[in-house]
């Protein structure tokens, strides 16, 4: 495997291609498929809070049936991540020692996980730092738009609690691995959960208030149930090529001349500080390469359609 050769760049994202973009596929194929048993009731929860917060707590405080949702979090993501050998590893030290290498991959991967709940309807808890308003904004409008209710639980800690927890866990991950289980501790440092905690964080979370307890989109528009997310022209090219309407070479023409929306980068820029502690997922912008990530997850495309579709994409000037 070498990662660095199946990687291309596309509007502010990364796309994987060969043998890295289809063991991306497995890992979300096999993360959404042990959620089978989850209802599609449409229900949303943002729980939100530092590294460390006790958000199960504060769900089960709230209220949530925790078994009745798909729980979404970056940690989680690159547990799978080691699990599936996508960290890579040297000197012997554990996987998730490593994890900062893939952070931002698994932030990806983490939207690719949600894409799919959404398409189904399929109940999820948003376990994230709640800290990129870019995020923030971008997952509000797409539950509503896929006519979700929303709920926000909050988990609250302070700075200091929250480097202790972070540093606990990581001393629990390494002992567990030195016995040989699981894949280590992830190293967040200290500096960037303080840069967390600080104001300028708190305003992804004024963003989705809005939108709490709030009528879908789909109910205020008429159109419940009529499966119209995401309904951008890509998915529409993408469903001619799916009915045989379209050829994979009619579908890279397409590709080739389509100017691709850029997909924002998770961490804002008054952020920096913090961006290995935030634990958000990638924004999701309709009508990008996001939907053919979507297609291929989907089972739309096989994996040659999709490196062919993925070349064609990257290859447009100033895209």
């Amino acid at each position: 495997m070498n990662p660095a050769r199946d990687r291309l760049k596309l509007s502010g994202i990364v796309i994987w291609t060969g043998e890295r973009g289809r063991q991306q596929a497995r890992l979300v194929a096999g993360m959404y498929r042990a959620a089978a048993g989850v209802p599609c009731e449409r229900s949303a929860v943002i729980a939100g809070g530092l590294p460390g917060a006790d958000k199960a707590a504060s769900l089960d405080r709230s209220g949530v049936d925790r078994s009745r949702y798909l729980t979404v979090s970056i940690g989680a993501v690159l547990d799978q991540m080691a699990a599936a050998g996508l960290i890579p590893g040297t000197d012997g030290l554990s996987p998730l020692t490593r994890a900062g290498q893939v952070h931002a991959e698994a932030q990806h991967l983490a939207k690719r996980i949600l894409l799919r709940a959404l398409i189904d309807g399929r109940n999820v808890i948003l376990d994230i730092s709640l800290a990129s308003w870019r995020a923030a904004e971008a997952w509000t409008y797409a539950l509503r738009f896929a006519d979700y209710t929303l709920t926000a639980v909050f988990a609250d800690m302070d700075a200091d609690e929250a480097v202790r927890r972070a540093g606990e866990a990581r001393r629990r991950g390494e002992e567990e691995f030195r016995r040989g289980h699981g894949h280590g501790g992830r190293v967040i440092p200290a500096a960037a959960i303080r840069a967390l905690a600080s104001p300028v964080a708190a305003a992804a979370g004024n963003r989705i208030r809005w939108a709490v307890g709030a009528r879908s989109a789909g109910v205020i528009g008429g159109t419940v149930g009529t499966g119209a997310f995401p309904g951008s022209a890509v998915i529409t090219m993408l469903t001619s090529y799916r009915e045989g309407l379209l050829s994979l070479d009619d579908l890279s023409l397409e590709f080739r001349a389509r100017r691709w929306p850029r997909v924002p980068d998770v961490c804002p820029p008054e952020l920096e500080p913090a961006r290995e502690a935030i634990d958000d997922p990638e924004p999701y912008v309709p009508g990008s390469f996001d939907d053919v990530l979507l297609a291929y997850d989907l089972g739309w495309l096989s994996d040659a359609d999709y490196d062919v579709l993925a070349v064609a994409a990257d290859g447009l000037p100033g895209s």
